[in-house]
């Protein structure tokens, strides 16, 4: 399709009055982003922070779980967290369970889906290291099986949820929730924490760092 077909066809849907909706429902939609983003709990934000600035310093592993949207999510923290932008910016041990295709359909298939994750961790945790369970629900049950493997091993966790964090809430030392009953709202403003995350901790990507230096710099002036 060439760009005057392309423009053709944003004319034609300009008269039916779709492009209108169009640029109203992206306005919607951020709009809803901004207004959930600001009204995570900074207190809890900074929690995580300390708790994961932790594991850097004693060598432990950061462990992420999710389905779905959320695991890509658990798998762009674990990336994110694991980049070092100099010598006083270390990056984590992370592991995103998620990432091994063949171990996660092999378990299962031979002891279920619910238990992808605690199984993993079963074998994987040691005292020191973190799980961070990404859910927009809260309430999936190979997400609470891992959150109960953890508990069970004295392993802290961080929970990025959604609305009220359904039963994950209980089970997450430090729930950062995103409150919205949308799911791509959610989902938007969580990826949004990995990356304040990981600026957070210095271990964003050089120019994107810089500028958020700046920024600090100028309110904080």
């Amino acid at each position: 399709m060439g760009r005057s077909d392309v423009r053709d066809d944003v004319d034609a849907l300009d008269g039916r009055g779709g492009a209108h909706r169009a640029s109203a429902v992206c306005t919607a939609f951020q709009n809803l982003v901004a207004d959930a983003a600001l009204a995570v709990e900074s207190a809890a934000f900074a929690s995580a922070v300390r708790l994961f600035d932790s594991v850097r310093t004693s060598g432990n592993c950061l462990y992420a779980i999710g389905n779905g949207g959320s695991a890509a999510t658990a798998a762009h923290l674990a990336c994110d967290l694991a980049m070092t932008s100099g010598p006083q910016a270390a990056g984590l041990r992370t592991n995103a369970l998620t990432g091994n295709t063949p171990l996660l359909t092999a378990l299962a298939n031979d002891v279920g889906y619910d238990r992808v994750f605690s199984e993993q961790l079963a074998r994987l945790l040691t005292p020191g290291d973190v799980v961070v369970a990404i859910s927009v629900s809260g309430n999936s049950p190979n997400i609470l099986e891992g959150l109960k493997t953890a508990r069970a091993r004295g392993v802290p966790t961080v929970g990025l949820l959604g609305g009220s964090g359904g039963s994950a809430a209980a089970l997450v030392d430090v729930p950062l929730l995103v409150d919205s009953e949308v799911y791509g709202v959610v989902e938007t403003v969580h990826l949004g924490l990995v990356h304040s995350l990981a600026l957070a901790l210095g271990t964003g990507r050089g120019r994107s760092q810089d500028i958020l230096e700046a920024s600090l710099d100028g309110t904080q002036g």
